[in-house]
């Protein structure tokens, strides 16, 4: 039995019709180089294009945005309860107002997590300062102590020693 194989059927490529191994192979290299080269030079220009526009984003947001946050804290609008009932017309402005004002409170809960942000960040300064006094006070009684006993010391071996001061 003998079998022949023509490289040229088994390597042929439908795109090509009749074309040698050769022309093939270098067909296919050079469409191959080409798509990366495609994809590599795409990619660039995204990364480019995208970081222009946010250069340019930022510009203009920065131009903008007071502009912008006080047309939104001035914009007037009626709020709406889940139950569907409407409210008197207001402005983002008022609400923030009322809401760090009814925050602003002092309210100890038994449980931290119960407690509201001005409520922690009072006790934290609360806490920072009392720690503070508390490593000075330590500290002075301890210098005190060091220095009460030293003299104590001094005084009873004298005395032992015969020591007259």
């Amino acid at each position: 039995m003998k079998i022949e194989i023509d490289l040229n059927d088994v390597f042929r490529d439908e795109i090509a019709g009749e074309e040698t191994l050769e022309e093939s192979v270098r067909r296919q290299v050079i469409d191959r180089l080409s798509g990366d080269m495609r994809k590599r030079l795409f990619a660039r220009l995204d990364e480019e294009v995208a970081k222009e526009m946010n250069a340019q984003l930022g510009a203009a947001m920065k131009e903008k945005m007071p502009e912008l946050l006080d047309d939104i804290l001035n914009f007037s609008y009626t709020p709406v309860s889940s139950y569907g009932q409407k409210g008197e017309p207001t402005t983002f402005k008022e609400q923030l107002i009322k809401s760090v004002a009814t925050n602003m409170v002092y309210a100890p809960k038994q449980y931290k997590s119960e407690e509201n942000a001005f409520t922690t960040a009072v006790r934290s300064v609360i806490e920072a300062q009392t720690t503070a006094v508390r490593e000075a006070l330590v500290k002075e009684v301890n210098e005190n102590f060091k220095k009460d006993a030293l003299q104590y010391a001094v005084k009873l071996l004298s005395e032992k020693l015969g020591i007259a001061k």
